[in-house]
């Protein structure tokens, strides 16, 4: 590392040097308000008679070589934000006086543009420009300078350049004394921290960077992490092969947000059954890697790889973007509930789908039943703290149930029924329909999913779209009905208490596509506009002349039998709970380290550590730290990291293999998870 106190344009200027931001990072973001601080900064020193400003660090790395033309290519890791502007102010002085010759000023647009600040005057290609910007910028800046070099003064580039140049060349056509802009430019200081790729750790460099209060997002940290362990000229092509397609999945539009809710979701399936709902996404991402030795011998690009499957089945999941009518339908109607605990459990399915451990049928009907289990819990109250441990249990669970290679379609309707009793149960049929006919439905979020969820099973009203319509909740007795002889006389002999007994019951509930909001109208009006609709869930209400407590009884009861039927408990084989309540224990077994044995005594030093697979023979050994060193000589800390490591050295593409199910303990000897099931 290398590290001095320079002028921005004294380091901007440097013969044979240009500055790269990396493909990876963020476009250029400055808003009006960072600019003109630092046109304050630059203003308010440019009229002192004397001193410098500092501005800051700009940090670069180089890794010694140059290109044809002989330039050395510095890829910016921080302070391009400052950089671009300072160069956009650059722009905004030498067009102003390509503007105002008639002016005498301390510099020229000559000046600038030969004096090595905008550009490399005798290079060419990307060489030629002393700043190349990433993505959708890069081609945008490019054009502002070539239409200076042809003496355009004009050319305004889109976006956030466009509006700060804009911004920057008003300020300076408002100025009495432009020089003032010039000389405080030349006296802006920064440390220019040049690493170098073979000797420093440009990570390092930049989660200190976050630390400091830089604004740096989990997308930023451990997009670089994947890319800073590859030389520089890799990492465009890197980025665009293995991380670029991931930006793409997850979209553009909120990428940061969308990508914190992937990760963590990505790490609750890799640490399950750990929660990992407060854990700090960056520090846990790295964690992950070194354990499992991705960041050795290239395989970042593996792990992006699956990064890039499991972003994939996210999507599909949280936002139902599948090429399948069924599972789309599916997972737009389970996301809808907003429940977003269940997602490591459905990508861990989707994964099992696509290894051809599940049948279609049975997928869609796996999560069907995930929709029956949050729609009880809901309508019966049960709390959703326990959702999170619940679900990442089942991660854990159903991981060990695929790497027995038993049937997961089996397993996991028997674990959900295993939960009779207590927080985490599935509502009984019994309790479903009781709180369906006592419960308060009105204003509550769940009572169009519902009355929706039963229209479509019934097949009314284009069921196929039901679920993706708006609607809107109506009362079929109006919550004014009090107010009118009519009603009241239907209510009885009491119908101040009949009224308050019945009036928000799902079965006096109804939806429409066109709310109307006719809380006094009468039941004739009501009934004809309810009839509009065509709905199969008011059938009844259209047959009938009145509309009494009785009648809303009735359909209460028929609503709630039909909502049992829409969201059945599963059916589980006989003997099927019992077999798959033990995968409990194999879900804590997850909990017991490699290290656990070592220090045991269950494996020792120099053991081998022999495949189980006919298809993919192998050893590894056991040294003396208690690691598990394959044959090329890899140490992992991770039974399924070595397994998974040793399955890619030879060339298979096979996954979701546990290696406490593959290695076993020399010759005929014991699985490793028999092992660790000693430590239980």
């Amino acid at each position: 590392m290398d590290a001095s106190s320079r002028t921005i344009l004294g380091l901007i200027s440097e013969m044979n040097a240009c500055y790269v931001v990396p493909v990876y990072q963020r476009p250029y973001s400055w808003g009006e308000e960072q600019c003109v601080q630092l046109w304050d900064d630059v203003l308010a020193i440019g009229r002192r008679s004397s001193g410098t400003h500092f501005t800051g660090s700009i940090v670069t790395v180089q890794d010694g070589r140059r290109s044809e033309e002989g330039v050395a290519r510095l890829l910016l890791i921080d302070g391009q934000q400052r950089m671009t502007t300072i160069e956009l102010l650059l722009v905004a002085l030498a067009r102003h006086a390509a503007r105002h010759p008639e002016r005498s000023l301390a510099f020229s647009s000559e000046e600038i543009l030969q004096g090595g600040f905008l550009v490399n005057r005798f290079r060419r290609g990307d060489d030629h420009y002393k700043l190349t910007l990433s993505k959708q910028d890069r081609q945008a800046f490019v054009e502002l300078i070539d239409a200076l070099e042809d003496g355009g003064l004009s050319f305004i580039p889109p976006a956030r350049l466009g509006e700060n140049l804009a911004l920057l060349e008003r300020r300076v056509e408002a100025l009495d004394d432009v020089d003032a802009v010039w000389r405080g430019l030349q006296r802006l200081e920064v440390v220019s921290i040049a690493l170098d790729q073979s000797l420093d750790d440009p990570q390092v460099i930049f989660e200190s960077m976050n630390s400091t209060g830089k604004d740096l997002t989990n997308a930023d940290l451990v997009r670089n992490f994947v890319l800073m362990s590859y030389p520089l000229a890799e990492q465009q092509d890197l980025y665009r092969t293995y991380w670029r397609p991931i930006e793409r999945i997850l979209g553009e539009d909120g990428f940061d947000v969308a990508f914190d809710d992937f990760m963590r979701c990505f790490l609750g399936i890799a640490y399950a059954p750990i929660s990992m709902e407060k854990a700090d996404v960056y520090q846990t991402f790295k964690r992950y890697v070194l354990f499992h030795g991705y960041n050795q011998n290239d395989r970042m690009k593996n792990l992006s790889l699956r990064l890039k499957r499991y972003a994939r089945y996210y999507v599909a999941v949280v936002r139902a973007e599948v090429d399948d009518a069924e599972l789309a339908r599916a997972f737009g109607s389970i996301a809808r509930l907003g429940v977003q605990a269940v997602n490591p459990l459905l990508v861990t399915l989707y994964d099992a789908y696509e290894h051809k451990q599940l049948t279609h049928a049975d997928f869609v009907s796996l999560v069907g039943m995930l929709e029956a289990f949050l729609v009880r819990r809901a309508v019966c109250d049960c709390s959703r703290s326990v959702l999170s441990k619940l679900f990442t249990s089942l991660v854990a669970r159903v991981d060990a149930v695929r790497s027995e290679e038993a049937s997961v379609a089996d397993a996991l309707p028997a674990m959900l029924r295993n939960e009779e009793e207590g927080a985490r149960r599935f509502p009984s049929d019994a309790e479903f329909t009781h709180a369906l006919l006592t419960r308060d439905m009105h204003d509550d979020a769940l009572v169009t999913f519902v009355l929706s969820g039963i229209e479509e099973r019934l097949g009314g009203a284009d069921a196929s779209q039901v679920g993706e319509r708006r609607w809107t909740v109506e009362h079929i007795m109006p919550r004014l009905a009090l107010k009118d002889d009519a009603w009241r006389a239907w209510l009885g002999n009491d119908p101040d208490r009949a009224f308050e007994g019945c009036v928000n019951l799902l079965g006096n509930l109804t939806l429409t596509s066109e709310a109307f909001d006719a809380q006094e109208a009468s039941f004739a009006q009501k009934s004809e506009r309810i009839k509009a609709d065509g709905l199969a869930i008011s059938c009844d209400v259209a047959q009938a002349d009145v509309w009494t407590p009785e009648d809303i009884a009735h359909r209460n009861e028929r609503l709630a039998g039909l909502a049992c039927d829409v969201w059945a408990l599963p059916v589980v084989p006989e003997g099927a709970g019992v077999a798959y309540r033990l995968s409990q224990r194999a879900a804590a077994l997850k909990q017991v380290t490699f290290a656990d044995l070592f220090a045991a005594g269950l494996v020792e030093m120099d053991d081998a550590l022999v495949s189980v697979s006919p298809l993919h023979p192998g050893r590894a050994t056991v040294t003396s730290t208690g690691k598990i060193m394959l044959a090329n000589g890899e140490m992992f800390e991770d039974p399924t990291a070595a397994y998974e490591r040793f399955l890619e050295s030879l060339g298979s593409t096979s996954a979701g293999q546990s290696g406490w199910m593959y290695w076993r303990r020399g010759d005929g000897g014991p699985l490793l998870d028999d092992l660790r099931g000693e430590l239980r």
